[in-house]
C-alpha cells in the first residue's frame, strides 16, 4: 500500500512540474490583436484608359510596405515607377502612395511626377488581388488619366490573433 501511495505522489509531482512556467489560458479567453509588417516588390502592366489608348501597356515596378492587423485592416505605403514601352523604352513617371483599407480591397491615394509630361500628379485608386484601377490627375494640363494595372502582388497575408 505504501509503495502505491509513493508512486501516486511521484506521478503527481512529476506532472505538476511538467506545466511549471507555462501559462494555460482559460478556455474562453479573448484573443488579442496581432500585427505583422509585409514588404513586397512587384511588377505589372498598365493600360491608360483614354483617347490614345494603346494595346501595348506600360511596365510598372514597385515596392509596397504594409502593416496588416489580425482584424484584416491594412495601412502602409507604396512607391512605384512606370516605364513606357511604346516608341522605345523610356522612363515615364514615379508615384508615392498611402495604402489603407482591408486585406481584400485597398485604397490608394498619393502624389507623383510625370517625367514624360513634366507635371506633378495626384493619384487615386482601388486595389484588389493582382489588379488596380484608378486615375492620375496631371496638374499642368488639368486632366484626368484613368488607368488599369495587372500586378504580380496579391492581397496581404492573413494575420492570426494571439492569445
Amino acid at each position: 500500500m505504501k509503495s502505491k501511495l509513493s508512486l501516486l505522489i511521484i506521478a503527481i509531482t512529476l506532472s505538476a512540474n511538467a506545466y511549471a512556467g507555462v501559462i494555460i489560458p482559460p478556455p474562453n479567453a479573448p484573443l488579442k490583436s496581432n500585427t505583422d509588417t509585409e514588404n513586397r516588390a512587384y511588377a505589372g502592366l498598365v493600360w491608360t484608359l483614354q483617347d490614345k489608348m494603346s494595346f501595348i501597356p506600360n511596365l510598372t515596378i514597385g515596392l509596397r510596405s504594409l502593416r496588416v492587423k489580425s482584424s484584416d485592416s491594412v495601412q502602409g505605403a507604396d512607391i512605384s515607377t512606370r516605364i513606357k514601352l511604346t516608341d522605345g523604352i523610356s522612363f515615364d513617371s514615379t508615384r508615392l502612395l498611402y495604402v489603407g483599407g482591408s486585406r481584400d480591397i485597398l485604397g490608394n491615394i498619393g502624389v507623383g511626377y510625370s517625367h514624360a509630361n513634366s507635371s506633378l500628379l495626384g493619384t487615386l485608386a482601388i486595389q484588389g488581388p493582382h489588379s488596380k484601377i484608378g486615375s492620375d490627375y496631371e496638374f499642368s494640363d488639368k486632366r484626368f488619366l484613368p488607368y488599369l494595372e495587372l500586378l504580380t502582388v496579391d492581397s496581404p497575408n492573413k494575420v492570426n490573433k494571439k492569445q
